[in-house]
């Protein structure tokens, strides 16, 4: 791209990066996903979902500077917090969440996770993350917003298809859509593989370096051996995540997902 020294070598595009370009490519990506929505013609309440982690971090810092000309546009931030204080690691999340909201001057939600909020339901029954999804969702709307951005890589996606391909749940792929139509659920970083992701956090020094930058809640072994597994394949063949998020699109587009067509994010930012 430039005589610059590069910083990553994208194997699936064959491409070096310098910094610059980096974080360009990055930027690039995001929006051309927020353009694909169709959801930001006109104004909007977007809350994002903010575990700490990077990806959350990532996107509430790309998002505040994409629609921070657009008076149209609000976001609110959202962490929902699980687990009795004093964890070290939920802690150390929510910390981290709350330190970058107030350093992007975005207004910072928290929303705590009460297991006994579901009835007949025992802790542990079904995935946290899923529960924390659900949790998410419903503070959102509650927020009064019609759009929920979650910091999901391209890492995470490719998982998500692969397992449900796995076990033959393709209706499993649609299930993350809002069952009262109240609220769009999107994910704008899904082009970015999990490695760009993290650099991207640590250039903009958006988490101190030492932090373990993603939730680890998750109780569901086969999901983790998915994508442990599927991480393999993909670096002795590079480009497979990217097919398996072609494959979820291509699903949507069949179920008359999302087809409402790109519009512009701005009438003043190109």
């Amino acid at each position: 791209k430039c005589h610059s020294r590069s910083i990553i070598h994208q194997r699936y595009s064959g491409m070096r990066l310098c910094t610059t370009h980096f974080q360009e490519d990055v930027r690039r990506k995001v929006r051309e996903d927020l353009r694909k929505t169709g959801l930001f013609g006109r104004g909007a309440c977007v809350a994002i979902g903010l575990d700490g982690g990077w990806g959350s971090a990532v996107l509430l810092q790309i998002m505040q500077d994409i629609f921070s000309r657009r008076r149209d546009i609000d976001l609110v931030a959202i962490t929902v917090v699980e687990g009795e204080a004093g964890t070290p690691h939920r802690d150390q999340a929510f910390d981290q969440a709350r330190q970058l909201a107030k350093r992007l001057n975005v207004h910072h939600i928290v929303a705590p996770l009460d297991y006994a909020e579901i009835p007949g339901e025992a802790p542990g029954c079904r995935d946290l993350a899923d529960r924390k999804m659900d949790r998410l969702m419903d503070e959102a709307r509650a927020q009064g917003a019609s759009i929920l951005a979650t910091g999901h890589s391209l890492d995470s996606v490719a998982g998500e298809v692969f397992l449900k391909f796995l076990q033959g749940d393709v209706d499993g792929l649609f299930r993350r859509q809002d069952p009262r139509g109240q609220l769009h659920h999107i994910r704008p970083l899904q082009r970015i593989p999990e490695r760009e992701m993290r650099l991207y956090a640590l250039q903009c020094d958006l988490l101190p370096a030492n932090s373990k930058g993603h939730d680890r809640s998750s109780r569901d072994d086969l999901r983790q051996q998915v994508r442990r597994h599927l991480g393999g394949f993909d670096s002795r063949h590079p480009g497979t995540n990217y097919s398996l998020l072609r494959s979820l699109e291509r699903i949507h587009l069949l179920r008359g997902v999302n087809a409402s067509g790109a519009k512009p994010l701005s009438d003043d930012r190109k």
